[in-house]
């Protein structure tokens, strides 16, 4: 077999919100690496260019698209700016998010909450209302939609983000049952604690205190963090035709964390 007939994502067009940095930069760069041509969505103009010019650099295809998927209006344009450039869609990843605050529900702020709802699920419910039309008309597509194991269990100070990645899980679910009969496959991933640029310090401080840090690892069974590859190589399965028989699931790629 050639090379290219190697690659998981050979052909397929995807695209990926919130890719400048993080889980969504991991994930562009795993599709790519894959074979597929890739949009890359972001608010950041800089990085999200850089990401670009980084595949293009290794031999890959792919488009930086600047726009707010919580917007009715950027979804739409975004949706058609891909098209315009690809043909068609045949993958979308749904990993824009914020996490304004860190409170309990007497601390989060009206704004906070507001925030994180609307990019976190308007945001999946917009983009996917863009796209997947297109994957009709394509005869089919793959969405993979991020939550989080706190969409699962609860987790202290995060009552936003717990509520906005739980109304991920079931908009997944709810999603899968209506396009199912389009060949249309949606799917979520709900990692546990990656480490990543923004995270990191953070991690270091918990490693530098001992303790914090022990009582983490304790939460997973594999005793380490994950990675952001962690996560793009759940991305890619999802999105392949390897899991051509797979919708309306929510995987943990956790460490175990959700099994203890």
């Amino acid at each position: 077999m050639t090379e290219q007939s190697d690659k998981r994502l050979s052909g397929k067009i995807a695209v990926v919100t919130g890719s400048a940095m993080g889980l969504g930069e991991a994930i562009a760069r795993g599709f790519a690496r894959q074979g597929a041509k890739v949009a890359c969505i972001d608010l950041q103009p800089a990085p999200n260019e850089a990401l670009v010019a980084d595949i293009k650099s290794g031999g890959g295809d792919a488009i930086s698209l600047i726009g707010d998927v919580a917007r009715a209006a950027d979804t739409e344009r975004l949706a058609k700016a891909v098209t315009g450039h690809y043909g068609r869609i045949d993958i979308l990843v749904n990993n824009a998010g914020v996490l304004p605050s860190r409170e309990t529900v007497l601390h989060t702020s009206e704004a906070d909450w507001d925030e994180t709802m609307r990019v976190n699920v308007k945001g999946v419910f917009l983009m996917s209302k863009a796209v997947i039309p297109e994957m009709i008309k394509a005869g089919g597509g793959a969405i993979v939609n991020m939550s989080s194991i706190t969409g699962l269990v609860g987790l202290p100070v995060r009552p936003a983000y717990s509520a906005s990645k739980g109304a991920v899980a079931i908009l997944t679910k709810q999603m899968a049952v209506d396009f199912g009969g389009d060949n249309i496959r949606v799917n979520a991933l709900s990692p546990s604690f990656v480490i990543t640029a923004i995270n990191k310090p953070m991690f270091d401080k918990m490693k530098e205190e001992g303790e914090p840090w022990e009582r983490l690892l304790d939460m997973h069974p594999l005793r380490h963090l994950g990675q952001p590859e962690d996560v793009a190589h759940a991305a890619i399965f999802l999105a392949s035709d390897e899991a051509s028989w797979i919708t309306g699931v929510i995987l943990p790629v956790d460490g175990g964390y959700t099994a203890c």
